[in-house]
């Protein structure tokens, strides 16, 4: 219960600060946290989070996608998908984490530690 009161406070206060829930709270992020994982939003993760969970997904989804439309047909090995589909993942989640790292500083937003001191003291 402690993650989510954490998640739900950040969430409130991007809310507040005028990120659209879109935003603040990803369609990825949101499927995460459906399932159970304990993830903080993208805004208070590290750079290296940012870019491993965006970098990963676009890693999968984008050489799922490519290999089934466009790979496949042209006989490419699997070493070819992965170092394509893996420099792309590793571009977009590095581009994501530059994004989120600038927003974490434009915003001015605290670390996610502190969401959890009201519960941890009272």
């Amino acid at each position: 219960m402690h993650f989510r009161a954490q998640l739900d406070r950040s969430l409130a206060m991007l809310s507040a600060r005028g990120l659209a829930r879109r935003h603040a709270a990803p369609p990825l992020f949101r499927l995460l946290w459906k399932l159970g994982v304990r993830v903080r939003p993208p805004h208070f993760l590290g750079f290296a989070r940012v870019a491993l969970v965006y970098g990963t997904w676009f890693t999968c989804a984008w050489g799922l996608f490519m290999w089934l439309l466009v790979w496949s047909q042209q006989g490419l090995d699997f070493l070819g998908v992965a170092l394509r589909s893996g420099g792309a993942g590793a571009a977009f989640g590095l581009m994501m984490a530059w994004f989120y790292t600038r927003e974490r500083r434009e915003f001015g937003l605290p670390a996610w530690e502190s969401f959890g001191r009201d519960e941890q003291t009272g």
